[in-house]
């Protein structure tokens, strides 16, 4: 048995152009958002709400900041598996610990990354 082609119905053919006019400014942002697509293409996609998924470029500053954060944590977590078992935790160490995750979590909650200041400095209590 024969495969049976079947011509593309007609309301999925393409068969109307529109032209649009743009100026320079659109133009260029034409040209940087539709990435490897056809103008047209970029233009159908927009039209219809279709258009592919944007993922931003990595917040560079961020991941440095989370980074460093993550480093601290880490000194800190290899230093308390260190200690033997029967040694309680200084108090220098646990305002170290306390001090880490209230700053990371800071960085986590807040809109503004940038706007909280760093309390970088030795993990000394300054209560005592």
């Amino acid at each position: 048995m024969r495969d049976i082609y079947y011509p593309p119905l007609a309301e999925n053919l393409r068969i109307h152009c529109v032209s649009v006019r743009l100026n320079n400014s659109e133009l260029n942002r034409l040209e940087h958002e539709r990435k490897g697509y056809a103008k047209s293409e970029w233009l159908r996609m927009c039209f219809m709400k279709n258009q592919p998924v944007v993922v931003p470029e990595i917040n560079r500053a961020a991941w440095k900041m989370f980074g460093e954060i993550n480093h601290r944590l880490n000194e800190i977590l290899n230093h308390l598996n260190a200690k033997q078992s029967c040694n309680p935790l200084t108090k220098t160490e646990l305002f170290a610990v306390k001090r880490q995750i209230s700053e990371l979590r800071s960085r986590l909650l807040t809109a503004d990354l940038w706007s909280i200041p760093s309390n970088e400095g030795h993990a000394e209590d300054q209560t005592r």
